[in-house]
């Protein structure tokens, strides 16, 4: 069999992590295949791999248009939405791979399947049983890709009672989760503090909110004899000047350190200490006690985990459709590993961590509670012979 020819299509900012885990488990089967990346949503790095190809740009939702959020679909249209989608449905019919991966939701699915023209295995990660059915449409849809991935088992046996030919193989947000052996400071007296302000354009302001809430649970603890360490992941699509001006707006004054991965800045004020990791978000999960939420896929790899996670119910104030609803989405998807605290009255949200970190119980409670619901690693390498295994039946001349 010559090299196989794989073209991963993604539209979310989780979705291209997930994207490039399978990508490298296709890699590690096929060291000679050619692997690209059409994200339909938002910019990778420059140095992202595999390579990213076609028309992209980054849209003022981020992504966040399921559920008909007419807000949202609104500020995209005006920002060059439709002509964005042309392109790239143009690039994908000029396309030649011999499989396309569609990681994301069925929109994701249909543009692949119409458009590219070649068989398309479908990883599914926006909609599960736990939180809506398919429509009558999306099914229609889902049975026209070769295999379809579904993102839990409840959504596969769903799927398959409806035609669909689906499967689950575990979680791919749990692939990526390697430790790198990163040192990451906190010590015994510490409250280990995990930070997740998102992908997107409003990390920033996620990270304020959450040093300025999180100072005020150091003051409730300190009489205890006990500090809090906040670590605060920068995720790969933020730049730190922009995160460090965010902790700074909530109250903190984060120096760089230098270090190009790991713990790239650092603070200590009275009763909080904060450190800022890069490249290292698995060490920086398996070291927190509890995690303050505001990400996508990165909350639902910390419940996988088993690290119990809180999130605000709203994220910038005065516009509480931005993910109202989609936070409302995920904390059916994860149940009660997800602990979610109204974002208007920051003493209250404090004391809600506080009370959490003295339940003991509880985070044993949503530790199991979301091991079960997200499941274990290694379906990327189970994807990954899917997609060979449709590549070699498949193969053109």
């Amino acid at each position: 069999m010559s090299a196989p020819r794989v073209l991963l299509v993604s539209n979310g900012y989780g979705e291209m992590a997930i994207a490039g885990y399978i990508a490298r488990a296709i890699a590690a089967a096929r060291p000679d295949a050619r692997i690209e990346h059409l994200p339909l949503v938002g910019t990778p790095p420059v140095a992202a791999w595999p390579p990213t190809v076609g028309p992209r740009a980054d849209m003022p939702s981020g992504g966040l248009v399921a559920f008909w959020n007419l807000r949202n679909i609104a500020r995209d249209l005006g920002a060059g939405l439709i002509g964005l989608s042309l392109r790239q449905f143009a690039f994908l019919l000029g396309r030649r791979d011999d499989v396309v991966v569609a990681v994301g939701d069925i929109f994701c699915l249909a543009a692949c399947s119409l458009f590219a023209r070649r068989p398309t295995i479908f990883v599914a990660t926006a909609k599960s049983e736990y939180v809506a059915r398919h429509s009558a449409l999306e099914c229609a849809i889902a049975r026209r890709a070769r295999e379809v991935f579904a993102r839990d088992a409840a959504t596969a046996q769903a799927l398959n009672a409806r035609g669909v030919r689906a499967a689950w193989a575990g979680n791919v947000m749990m692939d990526g989760l390697t430790a790198t052996g990163a040192a990451l400071p906190g010590g015994t007296n510490s409250v280990r503090i995990g930070v997740l302000p998102g992908s997107r354009v409003d990390a920033a302001d996620n990270a304020a909110a959450a040093v300025r809430r999180l100072a005020i649970v150091a003051a409730l603890i300190r009489q205890r004899g006990r500090r809090v360490q906040a670590y605060v992941s920068l995720a790969p699509t933020v730049t730190l000047d922009a995160l460090l001006a965010g902790l700074l707006r909530g109250g903190v004054a984060v120096a760089p350190t230098g270090a190009g991965d790991g713990v790239i800045a650092v603070a200590t004020t009275e009763s909080l200490d904060v450190a800022v990791i890069r490249g290292a978000f698995g060490d920086l999960l398996r070291s927190s006690e509890i995690v303050l939420g505001q990400a996508g896929t990165g909350n639902e790899q910390a419940v996988g985990l088993g690290v119990p996670v809180v999130s605000a119910a709203d994220s910038l104030p005065g516009d509480p459709d931005r993910v109202s609803w989609y936070r409302m989405r995920q904390q059916r998807l994860l149940g009660d590993a997800l602990l979610v605290l109204p974002a208007h009255d920051d003493e209250a949200f404090a004391r809600g961590i506080v009370a959490l970190i003295d339940d003991a119980p509880r985070r044993e409670a949503m530790a199991r509670a979301g091991r079960e619901r997200m499941g274990g690693a290694g379906a990327a390498a189970r994807i990954a012979q899917a997609v060979l295994a449709v590549a070699a039946k498949d193969e053109q001349p």
